[in-house]
């Protein structure tokens, strides 16, 4: 029997995540099946216990591939940009992101994935792992700003980085429940609130 080569493997793996995914997305973990995994991808039963040895396997996977996807929303920036316009960029790109199908597909699997890590010490570490990357990369720029004279350097930085990570975690929650939502009017919200943070001259 020849060799399936990698790239095929991956081909598969990805297939599968996908259709994962959209079965999660709309019927959550619980609800959904391995049979419901393969009727959404089209492949066979032995092709999806080729690459998953069960569901919470496949579960685990699509964690780690959610939070590789948000790790690609948050910009790189060089270190002499301004970090502000850089925490800016990173919450426009965000708020855009819930703004698409895949976008908001991915937010339902990430409440999902939440409620999962109360009872999946594997998922929880996944998740917090997760949160770890955006955060320490927030809390970098609010310090490069504070250096820079343009965030108050008696603010803490990482409660900062924590409080618009939160912001972030609830407009996750409002969109996915359907409630109104509009990016323009929240980014000047979000404007507002970091470049609120400059230090004022003294009287």
């Amino acid at each position: 029997m020849p060799k399936v080569k990698p790239e095929t493997q991956a081909a598969r793996r990805a297939e599968i995540l996908e259709a994962a995914e959209i079965c999660f997305a709309r019927d959550g973990f619980h609800k959904t099946t391995i049979q419901d995994v393969i009727e959404e991808s089209g492949l066979s039963a032995g092709c999806i216990y080729g690459h998953f040895r069960d569901k919470e396997e496949l579960i685990e996977a699509i964690s780690a591939r959610r939070h590789s996807r948000d790790a690609e929303l948050l910009t790189s920036p060089s270190e002499d940009s301004n970090p502000l316009e850089s925490l800016r960029a990173i919450a426009l790109a965000f708020l855009n992101d819930m703004q698409t199908p895949a976008g908001i597909r991915a937010r339902r699997i990430g409440v999902e994935l939440w409620a999962e890590a109360l009872r999946n010490d594997s998922i929880r570490k996944q998740v917090t792992d997760g949160v770890n990357v955006p955060l320490e990369r927030i809390e970098h720029l609010i310090r490069r700003a504070q250096r820079a004279s343009l965030v108050e350097k008696k603010i803490h930085a990482r409660a900062l980085a924590r409080t618009i990570v939160a912001l972030f975690q609830g407009s996750v929650l409002q969109r996915v429940w359907g409630e109104p939502f509009d990016s323009r009017a929240m980014i000047k919200i979000f404007d507002a609130l970091i470049y609120g943070l400059t230090p004022r001259p003294p009287r």
